[in-house]
């Protein structure tokens, strides 16, 4: 039973290689969906039936209908057991030439949390034909329960994989997300400058901003927070995704304001602004005093104030 097939473009292959390296001229050529032969009793509407077809399960019954008309043709064209089996490893060795393998797909590194979370939101999202605005492959199919990194890693290499576009096509599109990753995204630096990896409070904010501001679906659509780190990795994915430069920026810009605003309160806590007029030199003394104390300004006049104020109570 031949078993390898992963995609339609793959069976499309198998087909040709038959008719080009065999004698064996009764076999036609890959049919589209709409020819698959439909349940007279399932009561679905025809384009609920085509939509569960086109989903990962679907394209499995597609390829296996193919895979069983293969086998049959073979089986009636081979004069031995022997012969079959030698076609079938032949064809399984064509088919894994044209397949991409675990090298073409080595630049979607599992070590690299940001860039398989941007590639992953650009494909899931479809923001990526905004980004290529050219004919590109278009039919990547992630599961929409990838709920943690390595879920996502394995839908990102299974959805190239399973794409029904040659390698080729599939390589350039690889291509063209390396070039936007290294020309647009990595080199943006002010999200990553100002929110600190190991700060997870600091990360948390930003990350209930970002739900609360800008995408108030972010977290249900597209990302599942399990465990403190997410909190980081999604902010910067939230801003590595988006497409338009000047919206990125503005949306930066509100982010960094905000959590200057939130950091003055905090530091200012229990505290109050006061305004005195002074001697001119002050300002210069309180200078030496700070630099030679390596104590705030602040420190030290609320500290004077009060050593002034314990003798008044003596």
């Amino acid at each position: 039973m031949i078993d390898f097939l992963i995609n339609r473009y793959e069976a499309k292959l198998a087909f040709s290689y038959i008719n080009k390296f065999t004698d064996i001229e009764d076999i036609e050529d890959i049919e589209d969906i709409e020819d698959i032969e439909l349940d007279n009793e399932d009561t679905r509407s025809t384009t609920e039936i085509i939509n569960d077809l086109l989903s990962s399960d679907g394209d499995k019954v597609i390829l296996n209908k193919y895979e069983k008309e293969i086998d049959d043709v073979l089986y009636e064209y081979s004069n031995t057991e022997k012969e079959e089996k030698e076609i079938k490893t032949n064809l399984r060795n064509y088919i894994i030439k044209h397949r991409l393998t675990d090298e073409d797909l080595i630049w979607i590194n599992k070590k690299d949390i940001r860039l398989c979370n941007w590639i992953w939101y650009l494909l899931y999202s479809e923001s990526y034909k905004e980004m290529i605005r050219r004919n590109t492959i278009n039919d990547i199919k992630l599961d929409n329960n990838d709920n943690t990194h390595d879920e996502r890693y394995i839908s990102l290499i299974n959805g190239f994989k399973k794409s029904n576009y040659k390698k080729e096509d599939k390589i350039l599109f690889i291509n063209n997300l390396k070039s936007i990753w290294s020309d647009k995204i990595i080199t943006y630096r002010k999200v990553t400058d100002l929110i600190d990896e190991k700060n997870i409070e600091q990360a948390r904010w930003a990350y209930d901003y970002i739900i609360k501001t800008f995408k108030p679906r972010f977290d249900r659509e597209y990302f599942k927070i399990n465990n403190k780190n997410d909190y980081y990795n999604i902010v910067i994915c939230y801003f590595d995704g988006i497409v338009n430069t000047y919206e990125k920026n503005d949306k930066f810009t509100s982010l960094k304001n905000a959590w200057s605003q939130k950091k003055y309160r905090d530091d200012n806590n229990g505290k109050k602004s006061y305004s005195f007029n002074m001697s001119v030199d002050i300002a210069k003394k309180l200078d030496i005093l700070s630099a030679y104390s390596n104590r705030s300004k602040n420190y030290i006049v609320e500290e004077l104030i009060n050593e002034e104020y314990l003798k008044l109570k003596k």
